[in-house]
């Protein structure tokens, strides 16, 4: 891949990751994807719940095959619960906010007047007992200080409850990795962006349908209303899997940064509502052929505690075959993560040959 290219993704990526756009909140996001669609499209429009569904083309006979790829805009945050009269700011968790990232950290909060920042705070290295060293605060426990010296004056900065709060925005590049917040999913709708750019104006033999979801981390299932409006034939996700190349997790799996996207054969979540894809296998030999022709190296995933937009979209209508594809990422739901931007650019590359490969004479039938 050329550097220039990689400059491009990165620079695009960094603007996508500045975006503020938490689970329920994802506005600003929908505006972004809009203004940098190109002309030519068939139909672009955003649904009731904030769902862009972009038709790249339209074939005009009866029921045409479609595919449907799609990745979700929102990321995880906070929502203020409480404003305590000395100006201090209580939340709870939006999405999967875990304690161990957030003691210390930047934090964002978007008002009428423009963004201000704050930070969540820790207990002074200096007064922290003994028995505390060790122990992380529920999320109930921490406090954002935002440098407020009243509720009154949170309130007239237009702070208020039910307001999200996000990690602050960075953007920092080593070689071909990137280091930011909002990984989770901006480098997907990265990915679609691209995609979109390479296809639009083509000759398809199916219909083209992408999709930018909203609540995915929130309750998973957003895009459920842009899935029953398309009612695709076949439909691929497009998120992260956990890279396991760090210190930490060295061993338990072997998906790497920069040995390529992957592709995902089996994704649960136990806690809860049950939920996970095991992908139609039928799907799945389909795409390792075409990843196979166009010579990009596939990794293959599983992920145990994890769940995508596909969990429970894949049951709409008549049942949909779905498949995950991810990109490697390190320090996932952590105010800063990491990708490889080739594994994102052979994913995009992936995607320009499979998506147009499916056609009506695709057998995906189960039996």
């Amino acid at each position: 891949m050329t550097s220039d290219y990689l400059t491009h993704i990165a620079q695009r990526l960094q603007g996508l990751t500045q975006v503020v756009s938490p689970a329920g909140y994802e506005d600003a996001m929908i505006r972004k994807v809009q203004s940098e669609l190109p002309k030519g499209l068939h139909e672009v429009s955003v649904d009731n719940l904030g769902n862009v569904i972009v038709q790249v083309n339209k074939i005009d006979e009866p029921n045409p095959f479609k595919v449907m790829v799609f990745a979700h805009m929102d990321e995880v945050g906070f929502i203020i619960k409480k404003i305590e009269e000395d100006g201090f700011i209580r939340v709870e968790r939006l999405g999967g906010i875990p304690e161990k990232s957030m003691l210390g950290q930047s934090v964002i909060a978007e008002t009428p007047e423009g963004r201000i920042m704050g930070i969540i705070g820790t207990k002074s290295h200096h007064l922290t007992k003994p028995e505390e060293k060790f122990k992380l605060p529920q999320v109930q426990e921490a406090y954002l200080d935002f440098g407020f010296r009243s509720k009154s004056e949170a309130l007239e900065a237009g702070v208020f409850v039910g307001m999200p709060i996000v990690y602050a925005r960075q953007f920092f590049r080593r070689n071909s990795l990137a280091f930011s917040n909002a990984i989770d999913n901006r480098a997907g709708c990265l990915i679609l962006l691209e995609l979109i750019d390479r296809l639009v104006g083509k000759s398809l033999p199916c219909e083209v349908v992408i999709v930018f979801s909203v609540q995915e981390e929130f309750n998973l299932r957003g895009v459920i209303p842009a899935v029953r409006a398309v009612n695709p034939d076949v439909s691929i996700t497009l998120d992260l899997v956990v890279a396991a190349d760090t210190p930490d997790l060295k061993g338990t799996a072997d998906i790497r940064l920069g040995e390529g996207p992957c592709l995902n054969l089996y994704s649960f979540h136990g806690r809860g509502t049950l939920g996970g894809l095991i992908p139609n296998p039928k799907l799945v030999s389909f795409v390792k052929k075409v990843a196979d022709a166009e010579d990009v190296s596939l990794q293959y995933s599983t992920f145990m505690g994890g769940l995508t937009d596909a969990s429970f979209s894949q049951l709409e209508n008549a049942g949909i075959p779905m498949i995950d594809l991810a990109f490697p990422t390190r320090y996932t739901h952590a105010p800063v993560e990491v990708v490889d931007l080739n594994d994102l650019t052979a994913l995009i590359k992936l995607l320009e040959k499979l998506v147009p490969a499916f056609h009506a004479g695709v057998d995906l039938k189960r039996g």
